[in-house]
Formats: C-alpha cells, sequence, structure tokens
C-alpha cells in the first residue's frame, strides 16, 4: 500500500471516464519508491510469459520485480521509451498516470519507465516523483478498473506502439478466457472499435491458443512472439472461416496449416496464403492429409518429448525435426504449386463465365430504345464478340 503521508497534492485534475461517466479526480505527486508494474499489463503480456517459463514467479520484493518488468518495457519498445523519457526530461511530466492504492499502476508504465531511469542518472529530484490520479480499489470492480484501462491504453495515439501478439493475448485474458469479464460488444465500445473488428480479433486469438496447443506449449505466449505468428494466423484465420470448407473436414485444415507454419522458413505469412485453395479443396486435403499422415503422427510425438519442452524452455522456440520439417514443405509446395497449374488451366473457363455473366446483364429493353448511332455502335461490338467466339471455337475444334 502507498504510504499516504508521503503522497503531495497538486493544482492539478485528470478527466477520467470510469463507472460510465465522465468524473474529475486530483492530480498527487507519489515517491516513484511506494510503486509497482502492472503484471497483468497487456503490452508486456509476451515478456511476461517469457519469464514465468523459467521462473515459477517474480521476487516477493517489489523493488527487484521493477527492475526485471523495467527491462521488458526497455526491450518491448526501446524507441518510443526513448521518446517518452527524452519528452519528460525536457518538459516534465505532462500526462498524469493512474495508480491504485496498492501501489499498482493501472496506466503509465513508460511513464513510470522513464522517470525511473531520469531520477537513477540524477537529472534532478523532480524526477523522482510520478503525478497520478489515485484511485482505492475497493471503490470499483476489477471490470469497472480494467475498462478504465482499456479507455487509456486504447486511446487513437496509443495503437501504435501495442505488439500485435500482446494485443491477441489482452484478446485472449479479456473475451475468451474462463474469467473474462468482457462481451464482444463492451470491448469494442472500450477500445472505440467495431464489434465485427473484435470478433476476427477473437478468432485470431484462438488459433494462438490452439497453435500453442498443438506445439505443445500452451499459453507460452512468448513463443508466438517469437515466430511472429501474428501475420500467419491472421492468414490461417482468413482461410479457415471460409464456407468452402466442411466442418468435419476444419480440423484436418487446420493441422496442415498449423504443420506448415511450424515448418516453413522465411514469408511464412505468404506461404499460407498460397495453401488457401489446397485446404480449401475436400479432395486435395484429403490426398495431403493421407500423403503426411505419418510425418504429422512423428511431429505430434515430438513435440510432446520432455527435452523439447526443455529446449523451448531455454531457446523460446519450438523446432521441428529436420526430416518431418522437410516432408511437410514438400508436399505442402507440391500440392500448392498443383493446384496453381491446375487453376491456370482452368483460367480460360472462369474468364468464359464472368463475359456471359456481362452478357446477360445487359439489359434488352434498353436496346431496343437505343438510337440509331449507338444500334450501329452495338453491332459493331456484336460482331466483334462473335468473331472472338469463332476463333475460340476454331481452337478446341483443332486436331
Amino acid at each position: 500500500m502507498i504510504d499516504i503521508n508521503l503522497v503531495e497534492k497538486t493544482e492539478e485534475t485528470k478527466n477520467l471516464i470510469i463507472k460510465g461517466k465522465t468524473q474529475l479526480f486530483p492530480v498527487v505527486r507519489i515517491p516513484l519508491t511506494e510503486l509497482q508494474y502492472n503484471k497483468l499489463n497487456g503490452r508486456i503480456a509476451t515478456w511476461i510469459s517469457e519469464y514465468l517459463s523459467d521462473k515459477d514467479s517474480f521476487p516477493n520484493n517489489p523493488q527487484e520485480a521493477n527492475m526485471i518488468i523495467e527491462g521488458f518495457i526497455q526491450s518491448s519498445n526501446s524507441e518510443s521509451l526513448k521518446k517518452t523519457k527524452n519528452n519528460i526530461e525536457l518538459f516534465e511530466q505532462q500526462e498524469a498516470a493512474v495508480v491504485l492504492k496498492n501501489g499498482v499502476i493501472v496506466d503509465g508504465n513508460r511513464r513510470f519507465t522513464a522517470l525511473r531511469q531520469l531520477s537513477r542518472e540524477g537529472k534532478g529530484q523532480k524526477f523522482n516523483y510520478i503525478k497520478a490520479v489515485l484511485l482505492d480499489s475497493k471503490d470499483y470492480t476489477p471490470k469497472e478498473i480494467k475498462t478504465l484501462e482499456l479507455n487509456l491504453q486504447h486511446a487513437k495515439e496509443e495503437r501504435v506502439d501495442y505488439d500485435p501478439i500482446d494485443r491477441l493475448v489482452d484478446i485472449y485474458r479479456d473475451l475468451i478466457s474462463d474469467d473474462s469479464p468482457f462481451t464482444a460488444a463492451e470491448y469494442a465500445r472500450e477500445v472505440d472499435s467495431t464489434e465485427k473488428a473484435v470478433l476476427q480479433d477473437m478468432e485470431v486469438a484462438q488459433l494462438m491458443i490452439d497453435y500453442l496447443k498443438y506445439i505443445g506449449q500452451p499459453l507460452m505466449f512468448h513463443i508466438a512472439r517469437q515466430q511472429k505468428l501474428d501475420g500467419p494466423l491472421r492468414e490461417a484465420q482468413r482461410i479457415l472461416k471460409s464456407k468452402k470448407i466442411d466442418e468435419q473436414d476444419y480440423k484436418d485444415a487446420r493441422d496442415i496449416i498449423f504443420a506448415s507454419i511450424a515448418s516453413f522458413d522465411g514469408d511464412v505469412t505468404r506461404k499460407v496464403r498460397d495453401m488457401k485453395n489446397v485446404v480449401q479443396d475436400s479432395k486435395m486435403l484429403s490426398d495431403v492429409i493421407e500423403e503426411l499422415d505419418n510425418t504429422l503422427d512423428k511431429m505430434d510425438k515430438n513435440f510432446r518429448q520432455q527435452d523439447v519442452a526443455k529446449a523451448a524452455k531455454e531457446t523460446h522456440t519450438v523446432n521441428v525435426p529436420t526430416e518431418q520439417k522437410t516432408k511437410v514443405i514438400e508436399v505442402a509446395t507440391k500440392y500448392t504449386e498443383r493446384k496453381k497449374l491446375s487453376s491456370a488451366q482452368k483460367a480460360p473457363i472462369e474468364s468464359l463465365k464472368k463475359s456471359l455473366d456481362r452478357i446477360n446483364d445487359v439489359d434488352t429493353e434498353a436496346v431496343v430504345r437505343m438510337s440509331a448511332d449507338d444500334i450501329e455502335e452495338f453491332s459493331e461490338y456484336l460482331d466483334r464478340i462473335q468473331e472472338r467466339v469463332n476463333a475460340m471455337k476454331g481452337l478446341t475444334n483443332a486436331d
């Protein structure tokens, strides 16, 4: 708990939207030593995950824990921190943070970090304090506090700072996990988004959870960050939501994509996108599954081996054995190229279908009412179309 005797009043105030209404709160000065980082802050979710994969918990000493999390803030976006730090050094702290009476920061982790560093560097006593609104958590529900945090941290000028995987972790915690507090509609309202966009993010977040389970690393979010999974998972979501994939084929399609993501190198997002027509073709998907059946079983066993799990703790990634990786890439590439060739061969048919649709769109009643000049021009186009049709018929009748 913050020692209230150390808190100093200021003349400043700050508007906050809490409990559904805008309220004006006094801003106070709090010694930095009284504060601690919010370990559930979405912007460092994957870094917390990485730390806890190696350690059981954070040190009990708040200052030791603060030093560790400060490192996460630094690593997650060093450029933004540098800008904030320079700005505060030049103009002092302009935007008040929001802090709970237990010392946990609701909003202002980067400002807190900048001030900590300036204070350690001996830039002046004024940097030993943070200006903040002080809230008593007893007056608000956890959902109300989280809503306030969303309002503040998803402000338009802040959104660019969110790592895409950290954002998916937040979506998982707030909307999918067993104790998630929000509906999609509520969340969309608080982050100034649309419900459709939030539902789409939920689907991508669920795929992230499913993928981490698939590779034997449930909830190890730092591995998703390390593999830069946001792009591949968003492509996977677009592919898998298609009505072209039957319900009974969904798991096979998903597992083939997951195996490919785990195996591919280079531009994984593009390579997943190239698999779209393969997994959406039921017959071709069945052929891929049959050809990779043994390989997928071997991959599954490999992911569940203790030495693989141990290596993942050290390297923060999961590697597929060379033999299995090569087989997945070989089969995925073969069927992708085969589908591209098949599509290219059918391209003339698709063009004719589109042409027929355009001709069927012609309003015949409007033709009757056309002027003599327009009818003449119309007839010229009909003749040219007829010439092309005859020429193509000649091609199909060629020996």
